[in-house]
């Protein structure tokens, strides 16, 4: 990443901690968690210790960092090694992307971009860039109105298995925008806690519906059902509204699985050592908040976690898609000298599509 771009990106991360640290949220047991981060040009920092928010913040005004993390874990030791930490326990937390929920939208802003001559195009990434010929070529996924509204869906569905399903309170369960194209969610709920990887596997898979043996009856029970049975008894009375029953086989199986299942990360949800983007603080590739949401329902994933200022500044765009922010729309850029607010500018700078010209 160039210089002038790491400089303006530390000055800006550094401006909005020292203006709005109180954004960021302090977790329980702060002392026993393991914090890390990020600087923009550098690699992950981890096995830090805070024993207070003030002392967290000086940190984060001082680094800039372009990431800041906190274990979900709970450990005697957490400045040591992973081996020498002493587990303690480890909060329950899913991952839903836009990346991995299925959505016709993803043709129209799935896209490469060559680092080396900055030439970028639409599609799958090729294998050599065919301007420079060079193989630094990276995959780069856009999002839209229409796959940000498929995986709040998802999140809705993660939302009802984790109360339905798990007797877990809805005030127990606390969702965040994760500050890019998802959303995480956080089980407050010591029930858990204790769990080990393979029981977290065997909670992700039931959520994401991985080897159910669903019962599919002749007709709809009377009794009252719960788990998958009711959600396929739902399925299938809304399917046979004026229509035969369909019959019973996989692809009806199929059917009610991706009708029902949450798209959930598995990885994260087993990963009982894993750190977590702090609530509160910014995303490193889009300068947007990972924020608690009340209302899912009212957030706006384009418009809420904007938290930057609204100043412009002189950047050059090598290239980029069409986008909406704060809703205002940008682009689409190929090699375009502009003048864009610093959110925006962050947006695209974070992930090296441009430089700073002023």
């Amino acid at each position: 990443m160039d210089e002038k771009v790491v400089s303006f990106l530390r000055k800006t991360y550094r401006g909005h901690y020292f203006k709005h640290h109180d954004l960021v949220e302090i977790p329980s047991e702060m002392a026993s968690r393991e914090f890390g981060y990020i600087p923009f040009g550098g690699g992950m920092v981890r096995h830090l210790s805070f024993k207070s928010g003030g002392e967290l913040f000086a940190e984060l005004v001082k680094q800039a960092p372009s990431s800041v993390y906190c274990s979900n874990a709970v450990y005697e030791r957490p400045t040591l090694q992973m081996d020498e930490k002493g587990w303690k326990g480890a909060e329950l937390i899913f991952d839903i992307d836009a990346d991995a929920i299925p959505t016709t939208c993803k043709a129209r802003h799935t896209w490469w971009f060559c680092s080396n001559c900055h030439r970028g195009g639409m599609g799958t990434k090729p294998a050599k860039c065919p301007g420079c010929q060079d193989q630094t070529v990276e995959q780069v996924h856009w999002s839209c109105r229409e796959c940000l509204n498929a995986t709040k869906e998802h999140v809705k569905r993660l939302v009802d298995f984790l109360q339905d399903d798990f007797g877990i309170d809805r005030q127990d369960i606390q969702l965040y925008f994760s500050g890019n194209r998802g959303y995480h969610a956080h089980v407050d709920d010591e029930r858990f806690d204790a769990a080990d990887p393979q029981m977290r596997a065997e909670i992700a898979n039931y959520i994401r519906g991985r080897g159910l043996n669903l019962k599919v009856q002749d007709r709809v029970t009377s009794h009252v059902e719960l788990g998958w049975s009711r959600r396929t008894s739902l399925f299938l009375a809304k399917a046979t509204e004026g229509n035969s029953r369909p019959k019973r086989n996989q692809k009806l199986t199929n059917q009610i699985i991706a009708t029902n299942a949450a798209l959930i990360d598995e990885s994260v949800t087993t990963d009982i050592h894993r750190v977590f983007r702090m609530p509160g603080t910014l995303h490193g590739s889009s300068g947007l908040l990972k924020m608690r949401i009340e209302s899912l329902e009212k957030f706006d994933p384009q418009k809420d976690p904007v938290v930057l200022g609204g100043e412009t500044v002189p950047v050059r765009i090598y290239f980029a898609p069409e986008f909406f922010l704060n809703g205002n729309r940008f682009g689409p850029y190929n090699n375009s000298a502009v003048q864009i607010p610093i959110y925006a500018a962050v947006f695209l700078l974070a992930r090296g599509l441009g430089e700073v010209t002023n």
